[in-house]
């Protein structure tokens, strides 16, 4: 059609040179009359040629904004594919985690990959927050040198870490974090974080438990990296929730093993792991020590101090307690202000200087307690220690254990307090 347009006008010239050749009288008039219509017809045609390109650019511009959305369909949708694949991933990995620290390394782990680009990997680690203070503490980390951090502890209270805590949302700073204007310099400090000198970019993801966050998941990246994290926050909160739901899961078991005032072992969980220390020994032909403990005078602090300071205490002595012995020994709340601590492979004994009994009294007997936040107080335990000899004690229960630590504790006592014994005669 468009070409039968374009032959008309030069089919009416054709026409009007033939007619003139063969009417040469009526030929001129005819071709003056018709050439305003033939000029006409020419710019109608080269008009619509014009308009022709112009939709014909128009629609390709139209196809290419078209196709490049339909790309971007596609990119999204294999993004989302992508994301709930990890999440999917994710999910399975952390219901096989046979162990919180396990857990806890899967989470970091998971948030360092989802976050690492072409510019560079991630570095991550997470913090958790010191029941009964205002601190938060490394916990975990990946893709860094973490002996720099172990010892660091940062407060709720520093700028950062508060806007994060009392929002309870995502923080993000995509810039230069060296630069003199930053506010998270404390971060920075060269002892600390030498291993951040190719990041500019930081991220500060909470972990929350039933309204409280119990710990920070910070990222640095660069800054592609922390930009995604802000556009698919949706995502990032869908990892949080995921890290969330099987930490509460993994610490709610730990609850009923966990004595909650003290964070010790409770006594259920104690006679549970003393039974399996005990057999662990017996295989291993080693000897086993129990420690019965008892705090000296404990009742005149709730007397004349209270109760809630008579906590204090006991939780400080719980401290001490599961500072002063090894990863492997157990340490758990007997029941009011009783302790056992439980040491496998070891043989106490009144002639090792190296006594962890008596190291555990010097401790307490040299520790400040502070009571109604200016009262110093000195305090002391009273131990009992009995020890199981392989093979000769081999038929000695756990019950007997316990019953044993407890005559030398009582023995202990009735001699003064503030001692160690280690047998009846």
């Amino acid at each position: 059609m468009d070409k039968i347009a374009g032959i008309l006008p030069f089919l009416g010239a054709l026409f009007l040179i033939i007619f003139w050749i063969i009417n040469p009288l009526v030929g001129p008039a005819l071709t003056i009359i018709t050439i305003p219509f033939i000029i006409f017809s020419v710019f109608t045609n080269i008009k619509r040629i014009k308009i022709q390109k112009e939709l014909k650019a128009v629609v390709a511009t139209f196809q290419g904004e078209k196709e490049e959305i339909i790309r971007e369909i596609q990119r999204k949708e294999k993004r989302l594919r992508e994301q709930s694949e990890r999440l999917r991933d994710f999910g399975k990995d952390l219901s096989a985690a046979l162990n919180k620290e396990q857990l806890l390394r899967l989470i970091v782990k998971a948030f360092a990959n989802a976050t690492q680009s072409p510019s560079g990997q991630s570095q991550c680690f997470l913090l958790s927050h010191d029941p009964g203070s205002e601190e938060f503490a490394y916990e975990v980390g990946h893709n860094f040198d973490s002996n720099t951090l172990k010892s660091v502890r940062f407060n709720e209270n520093d700028e950062i870490i508060n806007s994060v805590v009392s929002a309870k949302k995502i923080y993000t700073y995509i810039s230069d974090i060296f630069g003199g204007d930053s506010n998270i310099r404390y971060f920075l400090k060269e002892e600390r974080m030498t291993y951040l000198s190719q990041l500019g970019s930081l991220a500060m993801i909470p972990l929350v438990l039933e309204d409280e966050v119990w710990g920070l998941i910070v990222i640095f990246c660069s800054e592609d990296a922390a930009a995604r994290i802000k556009n698919e926050e949706q995502f990032f909160l869908l990892l949080v929730a995921q890290a969330s739901i099987a930490l509460g899961s993994a610490i709610h078991r730990g609850l009923a093993s966990v004595d909650r005032l003290t964070q010790l072992y409770n006594r259920n969980f104690l006679q549970k792991r003393m039974k399996e220390e005990i057999e662990f020994c017996n295989r291993q032909l080693l000897p086993l020590s129990v420690m019965m403990i008892d705090i000296d005078h404990f009742k005149e602090i709730n007397d004349n101090y209270g109760h809630q300071e008579g906590d204090m205490v006991l939780k400080k002595i719980a401290h001490i307690l599961s500072k002063s012995v090894r990863l492997t020994d157990v340490c758990a709340r007997y029941g009011g202000e009783e302790f056992v601590v439980v040491l496998p492979g070891i043989a106490e004994s009144p002639d090792d200087k190296f006594s962890i009994a008596e190291r555990l009294r010097e401790s307490v007997e040299n520790s400040d307690f502070v009571i109604l936040g200016s009262k110093h107080v000195k305090l002391t335990i009273s131990v009992g220690v009995t020890v199981r000899r392989f093979p000769d004690d081999k038929a000695v229960s756990m019950d007997e254990l316990i019953k044993r630590a407890d005559k030398l504790l009582y023995k202990a006592k009735k001699e003064g307090r503030n001692r160690v014994c280690y047998r009846e005669d």
